[in-house]
């Protein structure tokens, strides 16, 4: 039976009654039925997106300029970095230069580029990086800053307790999926612990320290977490630490 909207339009004479009517009628039909479609995705992702930037503002105000960027500068529709095809391949060289300050650099082989890292944080924390390895799935590498600094009420503990903190007092709306699991490789000693907000996104966080510096490299993903984090563990393997050279002496001028 034709919609009101369709009847309106043949009255009008935009429509004629013809056999191809049932066809106009169809195919009307299905465009508004995408376009609700859409609308919808929108909202929802939009809905998600900011409820989740509001827990992490809340959590680390510190970073609130830096989570703004990141979260409001993904695409609504797919993947800002093209995936690559093979999410265990090596095919690219990521590098973080020293900063200058104490804080080591890194690299390692993954399988696409960096997609940029973030500013330092009143409290001296960077995104240094983050790799896409495939859909729905990325690498994270931040530096929190030095070991024992303060910023207002957070102190940045040593690797195992702060993986140890993460796992038994977790952010609001996360929940730890197991206990800390120590975890050697070229960057060191590490701590792991695993968690989740609730929804389909689990990530898993390796805490290390180096030279006095925090660091934590996390595996975000949607799906098949345990593969996820295999093929984190595969590009970890590769991975190089560059030690911060240290300042030369200042030259003195003869008297």
């Amino acid at each position: 039976m034709p919609t009101p909207v369709l009847a309106g339009l043949r009255a009008a004479g935009t429509l004629a009654d013809d056999p191809t009517g049932a066809l106009v009628d169809l195919l009307v039909v299905l465009t508004v039925i995408a376009g609700v479609g859409v609308v919808l995705h929108v909202a929802r992702v939009l809905w998600w997106r900011e409820r989740t930037l509001r827990r992490l503002v809340r959590d680390f105000p510190e970073q609130a300029d830096d989570l703004r960027r990141a979260f409001r500068s993904a695409p609504l529709f797919g993947p800002s970095t093209p995936a690559p095809a093979d999410p265990y391949a090596r095919t690219h060289d990521v590098t973080v230069a020293p900063l200058g300050d104490g804080r080591p650099g890194w690299s390692l082989r993954a399988p696409g580029p960096a997609a940029g890292g973030g500013d330092i944080g009143p409290d001296g924390s960077r995104q240094d990086a983050r790799v896409v390895l495939a859909d729905g799935v990325h690498l994270l590498v931040v530096c929190l800053g030095r070991v024992g600094s303060r910023w207002r009420e957070h102190e940045v503990l040593p690797a195992p307790a702060r993986a140890e903190r993460f796992a038994t007092q977790p952010p609001d709306g996360w929940r730890a999926l197991g206990p800390v699991d120590r975890v050697d490789s070229p960057l060191g000693a590490g701590w792991r612990v695993t968690a989740s907000a609730g929804g389909p996104s689990v990530l898993t966080d390796t805490h290390v320290d180096r030279d006095g510096w925090a660091f934590v490299v996390g595996v975000l993903s949607s799906s098949w977490h345990a593969r996820a984090v295999e093929a984190a563990d595969r590009i970890l393997a590769t991975w190089v630490w560059h030690d911060d050279a240290p300042a030369p002496p200042a030259r003195t001028t003869p008297a």
